[in-house]
């Protein structure tokens, strides 16, 4: 009877061996990362086919020596040469016009001259450049942007904002269709006159 105890007891004694359950494995954990960069805000004078223009220019109406003072006008950001916005930072962009060296610039045909910027005699005692109208169109992006385009006469040497977008919101754009007024004086001497403009922007 005692052997048949000891048998038992190395039986329980194995059987409780095998039983001892595994160690558990640790998890292991990892954080996955992804770049998107913000992209770079653009504003630049395009073609039909959206590539750059080395060289715009805006040509006015021809206009006949008056002994009144007379209006030409021109179209800046037609189909073809069309400012275009490429603002993927979410931030505003306000785009303004004005000459190099602002209140210093004139309208120049070899010696003869008149100004862009005088309001005297309401542009007409010596010259004035106004900018009206203005279209805005999107062309990608999921919403619509909030803006002015506030145009005005140039005066003294004060810029003209042609585009002032304030929301956070990313987009791309074309700009067309303002109208230019310039005020001729009276007796203004003949010539091909030329005027160099430059358009800026900046985030705000």
């Amino acid at each position: 009877m005692r052997k048949k105890l000891s048998v038992l007891a190395a039986l329980a004694v194995i059987v409780a061996a095998v039983a001892v359950p595994s160690a558990a494995h640790a998890a292991l954990s990892t954080n996955l990362s992804q770049v998107i960069n913000q992209g770079t805000l653009s504003v630049d004078f395009v073609d039909g086919s959206n590539a750059s223009i080395a060289s715009p220019s805006v040509s006015f109406g021809a206009v006949d020596f008056s002994f009144a003072c007379q209006p030409a006008t021109a179209t800046l950001g037609t189909a073809s040469q069309k400012l275009q916005v490429k603002n993927p930072k979410k931030a505003g962009v306000k785009i303004d016009l004005n000459t190099p060296v602002p209140a210093t610039d004139k309208w120049t045909s070899g010696g003869n001259n008149y100004k862009y910027n005088d309001a005297a005699g309401s542009g007409c005692t010596n010259g004035q450049l106004a900018v009206s109208g203005g279209t805005f169109t999107k062309t990608i992006g999921a919403n619509v942007p909030t803006y002015t385009m506030p145009g005005g006469a140039f005066t003294g040497a004060s810029s003209v904002t042609l585009f002032n977008n304030t929301s956070t919101t990313a987009y791309n754009g074309d700009i067309t269709n303002y109208t230019l007024t310039q005020q001729i004086p009276a007796e203004q001497t003949d010539g091909t006159y030329s005027l160099p403009m430059v358009v800026s922007y900046v985030a705000q």
